[in-house]
């Protein structure tokens, strides 16, 4: 997808110079650090992923609601600037069917593929962050109006929300 190529550029760069998760246990995705929210656009890509490749089902719409019950996230905690509190929680993808993340890049978060090893070596998450210049530097117009599109068509009332939620959500639109 064009929208995450300099993502991926990125990500390829680092394994070039041999930095890379290939033996991290994968803690930026569990309830240690990860709080990732989706937009509406890459909900569609994510969710339209899952349904084209026969990976959604109930088994994995149990997941998703076991993660959201498990870790409250769909209880609002406002703070005083107004934002909601953004909780953390184990991906419901984490090691599910393989070590680490089964879903391609092509269709994860944009979050997901800019957080990353600063150096090699890393094997519990020690030495990552998010490249939060690389994610600014993808946005476009374009992108923010493909969203406002997608809000509008399906009647979302956020902007981003946790993965499973988000999807859930889109699910929604199914039945």
């Amino acid at each position: 997808m064009n929208r995450r190529n300099l993502l991926l550029k990125a990500m390829t760069g680092l394994e070039d110079n041999n930095i890379s998760c290939k033996d991290c246990t994968g803690k930026c995705c569990t309830f240690h650090a990860n709080s990732m929210r989706m937009t509406a656009l890459e909900t569609e890509d994510l969710y339209q992923y899952l349904v084209t490749n026969d990976q959604w089902n109930q088994d994995l719409v149990k997941r998703l609601e076991a993660c959201i019950v498990e870790y409250r996230l769909d209880k609002d905690i406002p703070t005083k600037g107004g934002t909601s509190f953004r909780r953390t929680y184990t991906c419901p993808f984490f090691k599910h069917e393989s070590l680490g993340c089964p879903l391609p890049p092509e269709v994860k978060p944009y979050g997901c593929l800019a957080f990353n090893a600063l150096g090699s070596g890393v094997e519990d998450g020690e030495n990552c962050s998010s490249d939060l210049e690389l994610l600014e530097s993808r946005e476009s117009i374009e992108e923010t109006n493909e969203n406002l599109l997608l809000k509008e068509k399906h009647g979302f009332y956020w902007d981003k929300l946790p993965i499973p939620m988000a999807l859930l959500e889109r699910d929604k639109l199914n039945k």
